[in-house]
């Protein structure tokens, strides 16, 4: 239900600054109900289109309150459980009496959809299991954790014994490369504040209705950090069909009269130099290894060191396709029919970069740390001695 209101009392407030509107207040209710699927990245369907583009930010927000809520369950049900009990409340009550809670809800809320235009498919109903599963896995994947059920801290024993520090870190390299191309997309947006604010302007609406539109842009800036990191990493984005951006050239086509795209660049061909960017990513690997040395020691076994952050690359990498390929998709129309980058080529050339970025740093430590050896040797072997 707090991810519910987390839609509809921003309809309702939309609703309320525009007196004008011949609706009722439940059709506000409604339409905030079908944008609580397109939160939990399901596709809605409003006049015969498909409206299939979920805000990567609202999605993380649901799965944050969903964890919290999970997180105080847990609080509940593990006290006075030994460590053998509280597995099988796990696998017995809690995480089925969860999810199936979290379904009847879908379903109460999908009802609520079929009074406005806009509503979702019965499969979406299910769908929506998406934020209760991440935040299962968000609360008990943690091998460290007390939260943890046995079997959990089993599956981890059963790999390298560095697995539960790259695992972390991984997830922590997510967040780096999610900031990486936050920072590039905001650097666009500065530059382009003033064409936004122009745009923005068009509409002609009243200040309340004007902090909604911007509200809804805010919850798309994890999508284009997205794009933007797609851009660095070299296969770029399209936000209409035929439309490319990439370091190589910019042909964003048509677009539609929404203020954030007028911070997409004009019609160009860029020079080569511009593919620097991928120095961005190699430098967000050589971070993570940096990250998998400070938390490990590997006692000079370089195999398992390079093992060790070429892990954290993927579980990064794997990270951010999986956001890219939930928030991708469509606004209906034939142009705006795929929106987003390819996840694959994305996916492919980032991890190239950073797993390359990450043994860089390993070999340059190596390489450190045996002139190190090297220069310890030598100054023994000059040492006097004693007779």
């Amino acid at each position: 239900m707090a991810t519910w209101a987390l839609v509809v009392l921003p309809s309702l407030i939309g609703w309320i600054a525009a007196p004008e509107s011949s609706l009722g207040w439940f059709s506000a209710v409604s339409v905030g109900s079908a944008l609580w699927f397109l939160g939990h990245a399901q596709s809605i369907g409003a006049g015969g289109l498909s409206v299939s583009l979920t805000p990567i930010l609202l999605l993380l927000l649901n799965v944050y309150i969903g964890a919290r809520f999970l997180r105080r369950l847990v609080a509940i049900e593990r006290v006075g459980l030994t460590t053998g009990e509280w597995s099988r409340a796990v696998a017995r009550s809690v995480v089925p009496g969860f999810v199936g809670g979290y379904l009847a809800i879908a379903a109460l809320v999908a009802l609520l959809t079929l009074a406005g235009p806009a509503s979702p498919g019965f499969m979406a109903i299910a769908g929506v299991l998406i934020v209760p599963l991440a935040a299962l896995g968000f609360t008990f994947l943690r091998p460290e954790d007390d939260a943890a059920p046995a079997f959990v801290r089993a599956w981890f024993r059963r790999g390298p014994s560095w697995l539960p520090a790259v695992w972390h870190v991984g997830w922590r390299g997510a967040g780096l490369l999610l900031l990486v191309g936050l920072a590039v997309m905001l650097a666009r947006v500065l530059v382009s504040f003033g064409a936004i604010v122009a745009m923005q302007g068009q509409y002609g609406i009243n200040l309340v209705a004007g902090l909604v539109v911007v509200v809804g842009q805010l919850l798309m800036m994890g999508n284009a950090a997205t794009w933007a990191l797609s851009f660095v990493a070299g296969p770029g984005f399209g936000v209409a069909v035929g439309a490319a951006i990439s370091p190589a050239a910019a042909h964003p086509g048509l677009m539609p009269l929404i203020p954030a795209l007028a911070a997409l660049p004009d019609e160009a061909t860029y020079p080569r130099a511009l593919y620097a960017v991928v120095l961005l990513p190699i430098a967000a690997g050589a971070f993570i290894a940096r990250w998998v040395d400070r938390d490990l020691e590997f006692f000079g076994n370089a195999r398992a060191r390079f093992a060790a952050v070429s892990t954290a690359a993927f579980i990064a990498v794997a990270v951010i396709a999986v956001l890219t390929a939930l928030g991708n998709g469509s606004l209906g129309v034939d142009r705006l029919s795929h929106i987003g980058p390819a996840v694959l080529p994305f996916a492919a050339a980032l991890l190239v970069e950073v797993a390359g970025g990450a043994a860089l740093w390993v070999a340059w430590r190596l390489w450190r740390e045996r002139e190190v050896s090297s220069d310890r040797v030598e100054a023994a072997e000059v040492a006097p001695t004693d007779d």
